[in-house]
């Protein structure tokens, strides 16, 4: 297939790695002029007749995206890779009567190319059934798990698997400012602790420091907005939110 990729960054150029590794034809666009990839053929504008068209940009990016391609008459599916709130591909199907699916992204930073090709779950968030295995088809060579689902459930989901992991950093950190206060090993608290097996070891390495990076802070950001606009509390994730920010300020 020939598989165009909207924005060069590290998702972008990850997944023109993982296209050209599963033997599809890659070109990719951006709008950094100077953008380069190794993986793929840089156009200086958008290609019209590529079969799938996957879109990695900032959030705040897509939807003015999505109108750009519409205009230069892409062909083919449209691909939301980018971090979306919740109805926003159902939005803009319904406004532009085009076909959208949306394939979220579970990438760690350092590790993006090892994780695009070695993923937990692929989740696909269909427009319709025809396109939704279209795309299960395009990455049933790497025999991982995938799921189906609509495109709105899809966008949740990866609002919610980022603040699970904020969630667990969050804990443990709480608990080490405990344990530090009890005079007690939290590295030890944590072993017993999660020895348990319904109990996750995630967040046990760096006690006392907070999440940070691309995704989680502005992934919980955006489920908090979510939560508000559908006239509920995150209480939750809002004090998680609120204690990261005095972790990073060094307010303890």
């Amino acid at each position: 297939m020939k598989t165009q990729i909207i924005g060069l960054g590290v998702v972008g150029t990850s997944q023109a790695f993982l296209c050209k590794k599963l033997g599809h034809e890659v070109s990719g666009y951006d709008i950094k002029p100077t953008v380069s990839s190794k993986f793929v053929e840089v156009t200086e504008e958008i290609v019209p007749n590529a079969d799938i068209t996957f879109i990695c940009i900032n959030e705040d990016a897509v939807k003015e995206e999505i109108q750009q391609i519409i205009s230069s008459q892409v062909n083919g599916l449209y691909v939301i890779k980018s971090t979306v709130s919740p109805g926003t591909s159902n939005e803009l199907m319904k406004k532009y009567g085009v076909h959208i699916c949306n394939n979220p992204e579970f990438l760690r930073e350092k590790y993006a190319f090892e994780d695009i090709e070695n993923p937990d779950r692929i989740v696909i968030g269909q427009c319709c059934s025809f396109h939704g295995n279209m795309l299960s088809n395009f990455y049933s060579p790497l025999h991982k798990p995938t799921y189906i689902t609509d495109t709105t459930t899809s966008e949740l989901v990866k609002l919610a698997s980022n603040a699970y992991l904020s969630m667990l950093i969050t804990f443990w950190n709480e608990l080490h400012e405990l344990s530090q206060k009890m005079g007690l090993d939290t590295h030890e608290v944590s072993r017993l602790v999660s020895s348990d097996r319904r109990i996750s070891k995630y967040g046990t390495t760096k006690f006392g420091e907070p999440f940070s990076g691309k995704c989680l802070p502005k992934d919980l950001d955006q489920l908090i907005a979510v939560f508000r606009n559908n006239g509920l509390n995150p209480i939750l994730f809002e004090s998680i939110k609120l204690f990261n920010e005095r972790l990073m300020g060094g307010d303890r």
